[in-house]
């Protein structure tokens, strides 16, 4: 039989003579009752907490299935995480594979394209170049014919002035020396001539006797014909001592 605190604080016993002192026996019954009270509260408490800790160790075993679930399952997942990035990983490999390739063979095109293309402006530019220098040739031929032409009109123009030139210097000079000879012939006639005055008249005492001036002995000047400088006018020729007059007696 459960008896409670409350069943020990009112138990009632019957009474004898000479029996126990009943206040003596109701403290006991008191003490006994405040204390199974307080075993039966300790009891309480500690099904309470022991019943929580169940809770809690049934919680916890939950929490611990829960991880060992998210475990797996993390597990799982890194598997699959793994398993999907060595497919993505793969998958990447063979794109960037692809791309490479494509990258290449677009270079190997493209650099076929742009040799080609250098290959086309080499041989424009050497066409060009030939051409020009064709051109160049034939101008340079034309500009030497054209600068021999004009050398030769030139020349041809020099000696046409220098022959027409020389032909006038040397009727010139033939007309000089024509007009020269005639000079010395008056000359030596008018001293001749003053000669014979002097002989027929006497001079004063105190004048010295009249000296009969040297001829001009300068010859003139000769034109070779191909020299390069010709003068432009004739030399003065001397001229002839002049006699002062003189009175005859």
């Amino acid at each position: 039989m459960k008896l409670s605190p409350l069943d020990i604080r009112h138990r009632e016993f019957p009474g004898k003579f000479g029996g126990y002192d009943r206040l003596s026996v109701r403290q006991f019954l008191t003490d006994v009752a405040e204390e199974l009270e307080g075993v039966l509260q300790e009891r309480q408490a500690m099904q309470e907490r022991t019943q929580e800790l169940e809770r809690r160790i049934e919680e916890m075993k939950q929490q611990e299935d829960e991880i060992r679930r998210t475990l797996v399952a993390a597990e799982r997942m890194g598997h699959d995480l793994r398993e999907t990035a060595a497919r993505e990983s793969e998958v990447i490999l063979a794109q960037a594979n692809v791309f490479r390739d494509a990258i290449h063979n677009d270079a190997q095109a493209r650099n076929t394209e742009l040799e080609a293309a250098h290959q086309s402006r080499i041989s424009a530019l050497e066409l060009a170049f030939r051409g020009r220098f064709a051109d160049l040739e034939r101008e340079q031929h034309q500009l030497i014919l054209e600068r021999e032409r004009a050398q030769a009109e030139r020349m041809a123009d020099l000696e046409r002035i220098f022959s027409d030139r020389h032909s006038d210097l040397t009727a010139r000079l033939a007309s000089a020396r024509q007009e020269y000879a005639q000079f010395l012939s008056g000359y030596r006639a008018l001293v001749s001539s003053f000669g014979e005055l002097s002989a027929r008249h006497i001079l004063p005492e105190e004048s010295a006797p009249l000296e009969r001036p040297p001829l001009p002995t300068t010859p003139l000047p000769t034109i070779e014909p191909g020299l390069p400088d010709v003068p432009d006018a004739m030399p003065e020729a001397h001229e002839p001592p002049r006699i002062e007059e003189q009175q005859f007696l």
